[in-house]
């Protein structure tokens, strides 16, 4: 078997996201058991995926604000004189519809992270206490639907590319003069789009700033300079017509016309 075109077939990708059948995805399986680079390009995948949900996880929509506050303002009308235990069947009540609408939203959401918590006095003055908690509650929330919808959007352009079967994943490593040092680029063959995703680099000096090339038959192309953010974090670069490996180096802020070869962290081909 040919490693590199089973890698860069897509499979690797699909495999993490499920959408294998049960014979395609027991392939995989056997494949990385019996190659060592499969299994380290599996494993790299997972946690690149794991690391993007992880930084873009997002709160649920405004929505459950606006019939929050109804309720609280219906409950908060409740005669004085009602019993204790009637006050806390009808909190209980409210913490099923609060629970109920927050897997609503998760499912909606499919792969974004829903943490949703709140705490309930059973007191004498619950449906104040209930009033009052809930306001910091939706304040600290931040709902922020269009951002949302945003998020939402981008996740799944970034799923999609990195599963097309023309996305190539290079894996770009340290040389002598950062041996430690990992990154990976997205490069789609058809729509010439690339992305990287730092995994480690060190923190460039004051004044420098890292630059990505794509190498063509030996000739070195400008795909853009990028900043440190965190792994799993994809940045879009500069889009590249052809290229047979690329590389990384560190040059002065705003990038160089012609990269410093003594400079080079890491480089990877394709």
């Amino acid at each position: 078997m040919e490693s590199k075109a089973y890698i860069s077939s897509g499979v690797l990708e699909l495999y993490i996201l499920g959408a294998l059948d049960h014979a395609e995805a027991a392939e995989v399986e056997l494949n990385a058991k019996q190659y060592p680079e499969i299994r380290e390009e599996l494993d790299n995948i997972q946690r690149t995926l794991e690391d993007y949900a992880q930084k873009h996880a997002v709160e649920p929509a405004p929505l459950i604000k606006t019939h929050l506050f109804s309720e609280i303002e219906k409950r908060a009308s409740v005669k004085a004189s009602v019993p204790v235990k009637t006050r806390t069947f009808e909190t209980a009540k409210l913490m099923n519809w609060l629970v109920a609408a927050s897997i609503t939203v998760a499912v909606i959401s499919t792969v974004l992270s829903i943490y949703f918590y709140a705490k309930w006095k059973n007191t004498e003055d619950a449906l104040i206490s209930l009033r009052e908690e809930n306001q910091v509650f939706a304040q600290n929330a931040n709902f922020k639907l269009d951002s949302n919808k945003h998020v939402i959007e981008e996740k799944t352009n970034y799923f999609t590319f990195i599963t097309d079967t023309s996305t190539a994943r290079v894996t770009l490593k340290g040389l002598s003069i950062s041996p430690s040092s990992i990154a990976i680029v997205y490069w789609n063959k058809q729509t010439k789009e690339v992305f990287i995703d730092i995994k480690s680099l060190p923190e460039p000096p004051e004044g420098m700033q890292y630059q990505l090339w794509a190498l063509d038959n030996g000739t070195p192309v400008d795909a853009g300079v990028f900043n440190m953010v965190p792994s799993g974090e994809m940045q879009k670069l500069l889009p590249v017509q052809q290229a047979q490996a690329f590389a990384v180096t560190l040059e002065k802020m705003g990038g160089s016309p012609q990269p410093t070869l003594e400079m080079i962290h890491v480089l990877g081909n394709i």
